[in-house]
């Protein structure tokens, strides 16, 4: 227990009795920044400015956001600028937008390292790079500046099947439509796992190592692949008489104490779905800590249905009816058409989802449509 004389020193001005804030116990300081961080980052960054003393009691985020998953700005999104503004480009003089989930801010950050990087994706607020000239990925903390070095992505060329490549640049092209998922282990050491949706393969690698490697097994063909709490998700179609949809858990390699490989876990199917029941799948979308499926029900796209993924595998095929309990959820779901982001003029689905409504903005034709969930229509 901290005495209660060193919890706050009283002031008098003027014969009035004021609270000093800043004379606030270290420890009690350190304990008020940690129950801050676990809200957003931008808000402990902002409790730490208010004084020298809560700013020195306090654990500075830069070094440690990345190896530390507490740091990750996990509520900001990087959002695309439009009008062919590409990530990198050089209207934009080495700047990036992000928004925030939570809060509906808006920050401009600059980042130098998009001179010579593509963005391949984008997990908790953390950008996977991939430099240009050695096709080193790098793991970048955006409002810190923290980088993980991965291993270049040309270590996979030699493992990527001809048949399907007919040249090296198509086989490059390949390896640059990804999804990435990244684990912290309790030791910090940073795993990563890339999906290669063309490829039907997973490849994995930890900071520090001189190679990517793929998993010996495929999921043919692997679609919409999604990071989710530090997993991958995927789903399989499975046509002709079956006509079914499967979805797939991938984990990440399995480390041991000392945090050398021990484990490579093999894909999980935990759900199946009638096909007849998600005829055009636009993706999978995060939403208060759960993973949603967003669907058409027919090739008109009239009927839009979101599915917990969580009923999924409990076998539940129902659509939901509500999402959450805040007032107004905004969902990281914007769906790029080429995975290449900071390259050439893109189209995107824009998926909103509120308490009872979503909407989807089509970009490429200037349509948006809505849908009121406690009625479908």
């Amino acid at each position: 227990m901290i005495p209660c004389s060193k919890l706050l020193r009283l002031t008098y001005n003027g014969g009035n009795m004021s609270l000093d804030w800043a004379s606030l116990d270290k420890d009690l300081v350190d304990l008020i920044g940690w129950r801050v961080l676990a809200g957003d980052l931008q808000d402990y960054v902002n409790f730490r400015a208010v004084c020298h003393h809560w700013n020195a009691s306090t654990v500075g985020p830069r070094g440690r956001g990345i190896l530390d998953p507490r740091f990750h700005p996990r509520h900001w999104m990087m959002l695309p600028e439009g009008h062919g503004l590409y990530p990198g480009h050089p209207d934009l003089c080495g700047s990036l937008r992000f928004f925030n989930l939570s809060t509906g801010a808006f920050v401009r950050v600059h980042l130098p390292l998009l001179d010579d990087h593509a963005i391949l994706d984008s997990i908790d607020g953390l950008l996977v790079l991939h430099r240009d000239h050695d096709t080193a990925v790098r793991l970048l903390h955006p409002f810190t500046g923290d980088v993980a070095e991965l291993p270049p992505l040309a270590s996979l060329l030699s493992w990527v099947e001809i048949p399907h490549y007919y040249n090296e640049e198509s086989k490059r092209s390949g390896l640059m439509s990804v999804r990435a998922s990244v684990t912290v282990g309790s030791t910090g050491r940073i795993t990563a796992m890339l999906a290669f949706d063309l490829l039907h393969r997973v490849a994995y690698a930890t900071a520090g190592d001189q190679r990517w490697t793929f998993f010996t097994w495929k999921i043919q063909p692997l679609i919409k692949p999604v990071a989710f709490q530090g997993k991958l998700y995927a789903m399989e179609f499975l046509g002709k008489a079956i006509q079914k949809v499967c979805i797939y858990q991938i984990d990440p390699p399995h480390l041991d104490a000392a945090g050398e490989l021990s484990h490579l876990p093999f894909p999980v199917k935990i759900a199946e779905c009638p096909m007849d029941k998600l005829l055009y799948i636009l993706n999978f979308v995060e939403c208060c800590s759960e993973l949603l499926l967003v669907a058409y029900n027919g090739y008109s796209c009239s009927k839009l249905l979101v599915y917990r993924l969580a009923d999924l595998v409990s076998g539940t095929i129902e659509p939901v009816r509500s999402i959450g309990t805040m007032p107004c959820l905004w969902m990281n779901a914007v769906f790029v058409s080429h995975s290449r982001l900071t390259r050439g003029v893109r189209t995107f689905h824009h998926c909103h989802l509120t308490l009872s409504f979503a909407y989807i903005v089509f970009q490429s034709v200037l349509l948006m449509n809505q849908l009121v969930l406690s009625s479908m229509t």
